[in-house]
């Protein structure tokens, strides 16, 4: 709880004898308590009617002092805590203790909340008999919402972090096993005493599921290292333009199923010193997001080079992305396109982002594009000073 600063200690306010009633110290002091605008401070008898009224009560609870004074201060009391009696008990105990002080929930006049620190301290006179008390009151809404945030925030990160370790070691976990029954599945393809074309066509099926559940568990694994940091990259120096063909070869019959026709065009030197695989994986990302998302369109993959930089980009004739989507689809777990219309985990251009940023670079959408989408990913050709990633 929140006790009131120095200024507004309200043992000043116990009864003071005729002869000081009118002295000039007490003038200014009352003049000080009128003008305090941080706290309601006000004076009660000891009935709990309210004597006195501050500028800091009419601007936290609502009422001028003409709207209130003699009025019971069980009026800025919730339904439930008048159901309690809560008033009556604070009195009560203010009246027994000397001082009792509480947090919770008050009315202003226009009947909404607000969370308060409340002070309420018996004023006894010279013969200890209760004279009425002093009650200050502050607005804590605001602390109180941030408090909340703060717990809010800490729930959710707490949440992630528990999802982000499930998801490594289910990764973990089956990595092993879908290796071996792919293994296996291949073993029986290859047999050379053939197989009948029905158990063909299953295990070739097998085969392809088996392989889309290893890029899944795969891009798990790859989400798992970037949010611990132990994404590491092994470099090399290779021409782009090279990596970038073999992977749209690898393509081949999955553009011929999507009805896209693929092409490449460098210029400049393309090449660099980057860890080859997650370039590769980089640019299969993103040519698979154009084969799904923009089927039967022709996706353009462009190379280019200059002193310090190369860059590609990969564009296609699709539906595009909206521009407020573009910064979203970075992200875990977002897609630019309903799950009930494509598959996916929605971790794709989440890894290449988080991949292309390790080298040093950047990815980008080109806003000026009018048909379809081109990404444009921009590597250095040199790890940046002081990064050995």
């Amino acid at each position: 709880m929140t006790s009131p600063p120095p200024h507004t200690q309200v043992r000043s306010f116990a009864a003071p004898s005729d002869e000081g009633r009118g002295s000039s110290e007490e003038g200014r002091f009352r003049a000080l308590v009128a003008s305090v605008k941080d706290y309601a401070i006000f004076m009660l008898d000891p009935t709990g009617r309210i004597e006195t009224w501050n500028a800091g009560a009419e601007q936290t609870k609502g009422y001028t002092a003409h709207e209130i004074i003699g009025q019971h201060m069980s009026r800025f009391y919730t339904p439930e805590d008048l159901a309690r009696g809560l008033p009556a008990l604070l009195l009560a105990a203010a009246a027994r203790d000397g001082r009792v002080e509480s947090e919770g929930w008050r009315l202003r006049k226009d009947g909404t909340p607000f969370w308060a620190d409340v002070v309420i301290t018996a004023l006894r006179d010279d013969s200890g008999r209760l004279v009425g008390f002093a009650k200050v009151t502050r607005d804590l809404t605001e602390r109180l919402h941030a408090q909340q945030e703060q717990i809010r925030l800490a729930h959710a990160e707490e949440a992630i972090r528990l999802r982000d370790e499930f998801l490594s070691i289910a990764a973990h976990e089956l990595r092993t096993p879908l290796s071996a029954v792919q293994l296996q599945l291949q073993s029986l393809l290859e047999r050379p005493e053939g197989l009948d074309p029905r158990a063909r066509l299953k295990l070739e099926r097998a085969c392809r599921s088996g392989e889309r559940l290893v890029r899944l568990v795969d891009t798990l694994l790859d989400v798992s290292r970037i949010t611990t940091g132990s994404l590491t990259l092994t470099r090399s120096t290779f021409e782009l333009v090279e990596a970038v063909e073999e992977v749209v070869e690898r393509f081949g019959d999955h553009a011929a199923q999507a009805g896209s026709i693929v092409t490449v065009r460098s210029e400049g030197p393309t090449s660099g010193n980057w860890d080859r695989m997650r370039i590769e994986q980089v640019v299969t990302n993103l040519l698979g997001n154009s084969l799904k998302y923009a089927a039967g369109t022709p996706v353009e993959i462009s190379v280019q080079g200059d002193a310090d930089n190369v860059v590609f980009t990969v564009a296609d004739g699709g539906s595009g992305i909206p521009p407020s989507e573009r910064d979203r689809i970075f992200g875990r777990f977002e897609r630019a396109a309903p799950m009930r219309h494509f598959g996916g985990l929605g971790l794709g251009l989440y890894v290449a982002r988080q991949i292309v940023e390790v080298h040093g670079g950047g990815i980008s959408i080109d806003p000026e594009r009018a048909v379809g989408v081109q990404f444009a990913i921009r590597l250095p050709r040199q790890p940046p000073s002081g990064n050995t990633a």
